[in-house]
């Protein structure tokens, strides 16, 4: 039988053990908090059993009963034990996510003040409003008003919604409409006195905290409108399986079910279009919120008039119930109507209306601000142009509801982050998802704005001073003897100023290389021999002593202000199957030092996509999703090999990056990014990739 190492169970041990010392040092507070907790539940034996019947434990508890008979005390006695052992999970569990999260951040004093003050203000003002409203006709309240309670829930409530206020946006504005939906839900349809507190110390924070509360953007209008409507049928689906308890009466399990599957079908069919603006959506939740709403008051009229006596109660009390979520779902989409008036579109809409920019306007624009190594991509045929109120033109493609902008801004310097978050802005109002693809950084301000995470390396050789000396130069140095030897010349030239025979030799060495692959020539920032023909491109030529054409590369200019070409961005490289050896390495060096003779200051040698996270990726979950993904893509395009073999000519590197709004965006951009890059591909041939890739992946762990 197998043995573990004798180290590894110690260092397992001493492990978990720094891991426990670190989380304690870091929260004190709420490492005593747990284990006080916890000590309750072992004294008063509520771990193993229920206690509320037991008759000291109304004499501990909190409420209005035990406030009314002179019993302050139990503010304080009922905040450490509970009545049951779910309750001690549930808060065992929740008080690390809460207070742990807050101390964590906050610091140890505003842990303990938001716990305390929030568990007493929790308690008091629940008991203040059953007060203020029994007596007035309400079973329910009447119920709550008699019946107590005991644990740390409502200071919990309070450290989380706290935490919550101090998250950067947009998580922040998300955090408390989930905080505000989960206490009005369990308010209005689990109706217990716990429900009451934990809204209380949610609603006492966020009061407090108004500051921290700003209007939602249109995007978050949007996100609001499409989760609330989510989760509104996710609730009544809940129901047809959980009996609730509310302010509308009790219900139970079962009944309903055509009604509620007709919202979760309309619900569906919304959701999207909602969480995109789309005008036709907002009216289809408009429809189905105010049915609803009516649904509800028919409910509430036959509850009010029939009472006990009515014919499936349960039923007229669940749509009552429910009516009062459809009523604020429905206030909602009226007061935010405004974000929701858009039809699907392929460019932005300040450019609706107004002539398309035309390329030679973007060529001229380039040659007079310069650009970057991917500059020259936006004047490709299939990008569309914008441009910002201070000049700066933005080239971009609409895919898979994304707007996709390549490069960085070609314009005045001053002008970039304006002109970023103007197309942001302008995207989210088109009820796009907008992204930056390849530029050198995210805008300075806001910060909350962006956020970016390195997706390439750019790999530049700087040519002043160039020579092919040293050991890191080897295989080039041996390419350029090999190529002498066997009489393979180099020329540099316009594709467009070639003959015939040379334009069918370089179409049959790339119908070759396209045959080997199962999916179709990738775009976007991949170019082909129609962009290799523009005049303002360059064609690498290797050709044998016959005159047959070894390969060939496509080189793309750089601009600086001014209109000098300063730089050169490798495009198109192909080879001939079974030709001369090393013709890549011959054919990047006699580019290399033909453009250093020329004066340029640089040679892109191009970003190999997710190279970065094949040679180096983080310890973030983002950068280890990109690095799985690489290794899993490697077999189907070789961007690892590719960026080993650009190693070769020792260039320097630059971090490319991906900018985008907030993290829930990845997935729809991943697949715009997909649909760019792979604009021929059938959903079939993607999809057989894609689960190849995986079989890879997980043949590699």
């Amino acid at each position: 039988m197998p043995t573990a190492h004798p180290a590894t169970a110690p260092t397992r041990w001493g492990s978990m053990l720094r891991a426990v010392r670190g989380a304690i040092a870091a929260a004190p507070f709420t490492a005593v908090l747990w284990l006080v907790v916890l000590a309750g539940g072992i004294a008063t034996g509520a771990l193993v059993e229920n206690i509320s019947h037991r008759a000291w434990f109304a004499g501990l508890s909190y409420g209005l009963p035990s406030f009314s008979a002179g019993n302050w005390f139990t503010t304080l006695s009922g905040m450490f034990f509970l009545a049951e052992p779910v309750a001690y999970l549930s808060v065992l569990l929740l008080i690390p996510l809460s207070v742990g999260w807050l101390e964590a951040t906050r610091g140890t004093r505003t842990a303990v003040l938001a716990f305390f003050g929030g568990q007493v203000g929790a308690v008091l003002l629940t008991a203040a409003a059953l007060l203020l409203f029994r007596n007035l006709g309400s079973e329910w309240i009447d119920a709550l008003a008699n019946d107590v309670d005991a644990g740390p829930s409502g200071g919990i409530f309070a450290a989380l919604a706290l935490a919550a206020c101090h998250v950067r946006q947009p998580w922040r504005g998300r955090w408390q409409f989930l905080l505000l939906a989960f206490a009005v839900l369990g308010t209005t349809l689990v109706g217990e006195i716990s429900d009451l507190e934990h809204s209380a110390a949610i609603l006492l924070v966020l009061i407090l905290k108004h500051r921290s509360i700003s209007r939602p953007n249109v995007r978050e209008q949007r996100f609001i409108a499409w989760a609330g409507l989510v989760g509104l049928v996710f609730v009544q689906i809940l129901t047809l399986v959980v009996p609730t308890h509310g302010p509308f009466g009790p219900t139970r399990a079962g009944g309903g079910h055509i009604a509620v599957l007709i919202d979760a079908a309309l619900a569906i069919a919304l959701a999207r279009g909602l969480r995109n603006g789309r005008r036709i959506a907002f009216i289809g939740a408009l429809v189905l919120a105010v049915l609803n709403v009516l649904r509800g008051a028919l409910g509430i009229t036959l509850v009010v008039t029939m009472g006990p006596q009515l014919p499936h109660a349960h039923l007229a009390s669940l749509a009552a119930a429910l009516a009062g979520l459809w009523v604020l779902m429905l206030g909602y989409l009226v007061i935010c109507w405004r974000a929701f008036g858009l039809r699907p579109v392929r460019r932005l809409p300040a450019d609706a209306h107004a002539d398309p920019i035309a390329r030679p306007e973007v060529v001229t624009e380039l040659k007079r601000h310069g650009g970057g190594t991917l500059s020259w991509m936006g004047t490709w045929e299939g990008n569309a142009h914008r441009r910002s109120p201070g000049g700066s033109l933005l080239a971009y493609q609409v895919h898979a509801g994304c707007a996709i902008s390549l490069g960085d801004p070609v314009g005045p310097a001053a002008d970039r982050d304006a002109a970023m978050l103007d197309f942001a802005k302008a995207a989210e109002g088109a009820g796009l998802v907008p992204c930056f693809f390849s530029v050198t950084a995210a805008p300075a301000a806001p910060v909350d704005a962006f956020r970016s995470m390195q997706i390439a390396e750019d790999t530049i050789v700087d040519l002043p001073d160039l020579a092919f000396a040293g050991k890191a130069w080897s295989d080039v140095r041996t390419a350029l003897n090999r190529a002498a030897r066997e009489e393979v010349s180099f020329r540099l030239t316009a594709l467009i100023d070639e003959p015939e025979p040379v334009h069918a030799a370089l179409e049959e060495i790339s119908d070759s290389w396209a045959g080997d692959r199962s999916l179709p020539p990738m775009r976007f920032t991949l170019g082909t021999l129609a962009e290799a023909a523009d005049p303002a491109v360059r064609v690498a030529l290797a050709q044998d002593r016959s005159g047959t054409v070894q390969g060939f590369l496509s080189w793309l200019p750089v601009y600086s202000a001014g209109g000098t070409v300063t730089g050169w961005t490798l495009d198109l490289m192909r080879r001939r199957e079974g030709g001369f050896g090393p013709v890549m390495e011959f054919l990047i060096a006699s580019s290399l030092r033909t453009f250093s003779a020329e004066g340029a200051s640089f040679a892109s040698l191009s970003g190999a996509p997710l190279a970065h996270a094949v040679h180096g990726a983080g310890t973030e979950p983002v950068d280890r999703v990109l690095a799985a993904l690489a290794r899993a893509l490697e077999p189907v395009y070789g961007f690892g090999s590719l960026h080993a073999f650009k190693a070769k000519f020792s260039p320097r590197i630059v971090p490319m990056y991906l900018v985008y709004r907030d993290e829930s965006d990845l997935p729809r951009i991943a697949g715009a990014l997909a649909r760019a890059y792979l604009p021929e591909a059938s959903v079939g041939q993607l999809a057989r990739e894609g689960f190849g890739a995986l079989r890879v992946l997980r043949g590699r762990r």
